[in-house]
């Protein structure tokens, strides 16, 4: 178990391979995706994922309350965060400062 500390949030970033279509489509075809490398590269660029923990002093620099809840689809900044796994889960864990966004459904 990843426990934060201070502003840092634990995020479950989506997998490329899941989310992208063609991606989704070469793996059912059971087509080789030994370009791992480029992969990679593309994971290292999402910028979505859901919240799974955040630390106790979360948003607290800039006088507000949490917005957050575990399970929110946040939108951070590009590139953010320190990649760590927990087993075979891959986590990033972020400062609150790269949120850009919360994704709310619609009621």
């Amino acid at each position: 178990m990843i426990e934060p500390v201070t502003h840092r949030i634990v995020v479950k970033p989506e997998s490329i391979v899941e989310q992208d279509e063609a991606y989704k489509i070469a793996k059912r075809m059971q087509l080789d995706l030994s370009h791992e490398k480029k992969i990679d590269r593309e994971q290292a660029a999402v910028d979505k994922g859901v919240v799974v923990s955040f630390g106790p002093t979360v948003f607290a620099d800039f006088n507000t309350e949490n917005p957050l809840k575990a399970g929110d689809e946040i939108v951070y900044a590009r590139h953010a965060g320190k990649p760590v796994k927990d087993g075979d889960v891959e986590y990033v864990i972020i400062n609150d400062s790269d949120v850009v966004a919360i994704m709310r459904k619609e009621a």
